[in-house]
């Protein structure tokens, strides 16, 4: 892709970029909104089909764990769909129904790859990021929060940098890995990572209050009716938003990259 084709149909403002992320997404509504009733319903099997136990105990871990990967793959097939969908509109090339779900297959365990290594990060700097308890001392979690939210704006980034990738290799999960945190932390983007960290963040502080409501309230299936909906209906825009901000920040580094076309 040149820089003439990019600049006609990526804006340059941040508006603009959410607004194109959002229209791209809504360009292919109709697949994505079925992808993510394939994502609830991936869920709800997991949930219904374990039986309930308190999270405390061996088998209440372990049905977290099974919600947490049904999540993981069933998530990471939408990311690749919408980033191929939303990388192909900014080079005014849209793809059909049939091509981004065949090009989100082709794709899918990688992203799923690199999906499993940005969650463990998270999990591991959950304690910074003021969304539970924090370590003492306490006051810390006001510089520590700032920054592990900007860390998982950038982690956002892996799941469409990989998708879109022209290699299948096992190391474009490392070299896309590695591309999100090149691009987004060069100076001229650091405004921008700001805004992408908290529009990130956004689904996770929306399930963490609802869960704690629906904890309090002693609601059934509290983990699950906080977490599940929400995830469903934004992983579809949020990795939209995620694709367009990756195109920004690789073309404003000054080395555009054409996404591969999908089959």
């Amino acid at each position: 892709m040149s820089a003439a084709e990019e600049d006609e149909h990526l804006p340059s403002s941040i508006g603009g970029l959410i607004g194109f992320a959002l229209s791209g997404w809504a360009a292919n509504a109709p697949l994505y909104l079925l992808l993510a009733a394939g994502v609830f319903a991936a869920y709800a099997l997991a949930e219904f089909a374990i039986p309930a136990a308190a999270t405390e105990t061996p088998q209440g871990q372990f049905k977290l764990y099974v919600l947490q990967y049904t999540g993981l793959f069933a998530d990471s097939f939408v990311v690749a769909a919408v980033a191929l969908g939303v990388a192909a509109r900014g080079l005014g090339t849209p793809l059909s129904p049939r091509t981004l779900a065949a090009g989100a297959t082709e794709r899918w365990l990688p992203v799923i790859a690199v999906t499993f290594l940005a969650q463990s990060v998270v999990l591991l700097t959950n304690t910074f990021s003021g969304l539970e308890t924090p370590p003492e001392p306490r006051a810390l979690v006001y510089l520590t929060a700032p920054i592990t939210w900007i860390l998982w704006g950038i982690l956002g980034l892996t799941g469409p940098f990989v998708a879109l990738a022209q290699s299948r290799a096992a190391l474009t999960v490392l070299v896309g890995f590695g591309h999100a945190f090149t691009t987004s932390l060069r100076r001229g983007n650091l405004l921008r990572l700001c805004i992408l960290a908290a529009i990130t963040v956004l689904p996770t502080l929306l399930q963490t209050l609802l869960q704690n409501d629906l904890v309090q309230q002693h609601a059934s299936r509290p983990i699950f009716w906080a977490n599940v909906p929400i995830d469903a209906l934004t992983v579809g825009p949020l990795a939209a938003i995620q694709t367009a901000f990756a195109l920004d920040f690789v073309r404003r580094m000054g080395r555009p990259e054409q996404p591969p076309a999908g089959r």
